[in-house]
């Protein structure tokens, strides 16, 4: 296992198997994730605020205690999600057929 404690800048990781690694008090701000396997990974009091997540599979992802204010999913498959007990594709199909119907 490698090991790193240092403040190190621009670190280039390709290729490579760090599955049960740890990451502790770091910053990754500005970093940039593509191909990358983050299947059963745990965050807690993790900052990713104003980040962009595209062609990404969250299904089967327990979220609690988070700050989603000013959020926008588009295009997002939303079969069985829910948010506070509420079915959000029950309430999306509430909401677009009042739209249709010219109710909002």
């Amino acid at each position: 296992m490698a090991n790193v404690h240092d403040k190190t800048e621009g670190l280039d990781v390709r290729n490579a198997s760090c599955a049960g690694s740890s990451f502790e008090d770091v910053d990754l701000s500005k970093s940039t994730f593509s191909n990358v396997n983050l299947s059963a990974a745990d965050y807690s009091k993790v900052n990713s605020s104003n980040v962009r997540i595209e062609d990404a599979d969250l299904s089967n992802t327990f979220l609690t205690n988070v700050n989603l204010n000013n959020m926008t999913i588009e295009n997002a498959l939303i079969s069985g999600m829910t948010i506070n007990g509420v079915k959000i594709e029950d309430a999306v199909r509430v909401y677009e057929a009042s739209r249709r119907s010219g109710v909002e």
